[in-house]
């Protein structure tokens, strides 16, 4: 890169609130909003695999947060562009 070039770095944010105590419902909620969240994202794009263990992975983090956190927890998602 040159001293005509410039490179913007963006970070994509989504935090969503799940509220529930033990709700198979907020657990849903949290792996849709997973989902909808790495299907908006377009460059790069997420692969099906990749999108799949993200959503189990937040799955789990959310019925864990549930079940022993007393209850409440927020899900923050970040994108963090590629670096080449």
């Amino acid at each position: 890169m040159d001293d005509s070039e410039t490179r913007v770095t963006v970070m994509i944010t989504v935090i969503a609130g799940a509220a529930a105590v033990r709700s198979t419902t907020a657990i849903a909620d949290a792996r849709d909003t997973a989902r909808a969240f790495l299907e908006g994202l377009q460059q790069p794009a997420v692969a099906r695999d990749a999108a799949d263990t993200v959503v189990l992975v937040v799955s789990e983090l959310v019925t864990n947060a549930l079940r022993h956190g007393g209850g409440r927890c927020t899900l923050e998602l970040t994108a963090h562009p590629r670096h080449h």
